[in-house]
């Protein structure tokens, strides 16, 4: 992709980027789209049909056809889904409605272009069948991006187990084997299953330290181009990222 191309960007017509985000309770879905959207602090704006609804009106409602966007980022649209819990074949099967309905708007921006699927690293337990369950029933020609979150949380797991395991360890020989011990966990836990379901992600992306200032999520956006099929819709998502580096720059500039 040509710098002329990227350049060229802001003359797309694609008008909104649609996303999906999956993702259970504490996923970390509201961290990750403040980043994007370069919102922090600011109230999503939900819109049903062609009304504007106040963000009170419907925080905690999952419901998935409502879509919503943040005053910083225009070019986005998302969509939210509570992921699937135990039993919740209910859920997938909205899922997989709504990305079928979505496949058949006749324009580009009606489209659904992406799915966010939020996963933490944060319990115990890894990724239930439940939470696998939409990368076995697959997505279409929708591309899934499997998005690891608190990643940080397996260093402490790491840690914790070298502790447990190594008595006579220091703390500076533990705090040097926690990178790799973590990095053995992940793919343990959390690779390994993705390998073995019938529908891959397209790009697994993982992220830490979102709570901490100075982190962004330009590697999502990256590989979310990446997965795209067809050019138009890679630039204008590129551009939603060159166009949030230069805010940034900026931001920096004027302090």
């Amino acid at each position: 992709m040509s710098q002329e191309q990227l350049e060229n960007s802001n003359n797309l017509h694609v008008e909104r980027f649609r996303i999906l985000v999956i993702g259970n309770a504490n996923a970390g879905k509201t961290t990750i789209l403040e980043k994007v959207c370069h919102a922090w602090g600011r109230q999503p704006i939900y819109i049903n049909s062609d009304s504007k609804l106040e963000p009170s009106a419907l925080r905690g409602n999952h419901e998935i056809e409502h879509q919503f966007q943040y005053p910083t980022a225009h070019g986005f649209v998302f969509h939210d889904s509570c992921g699937f819990e135990a039993g919740g074949a209910v859920e997938l099967q909205k899922v997989t409605n709504f990305i079928e309905n979505r496949a058949k708007g006749a324009q580009l921006k009606d489209q659904l272009h992406a799915i966010w699927y939020c996963l933490p690293t944060s319990n115990d337990r890894g990724m239930t069948n439940a939470e696998m369950s939409l990368f076995e029933s697959g997505t279409g020609n929708v591309p899934i991006i499997a998005i690891f979150t608190k990643m940080d949380a397996l260093d402490q797991e790491a840690r914790s187990q070298l502790m447990w395991n190594d008595d006579d360890l220091s703390r500076e020989e533990i705090e040097k084997k926690v990178p790799g011990l973590a990095e053995d966990i992940f793919q343990k836990k959390y690779l390994k299953r993705l390998a073995e379901v019938k529908h891959k992600p397209r790009h697994v992306v993982r992220l830490r330290d979102m709570n901490k200032e100075g982190t962004n999520c330009d590697e999502l956006i990256v590989k979310t181009s990446q997965a795209l099929d067809g050019d138009t819709l890679k630039l204008f998502c590129l551009s939603i990222l060159r166009i949030d580096i230069e805010s940034r720059i900026k931001e920096v500039i004027n302090r």
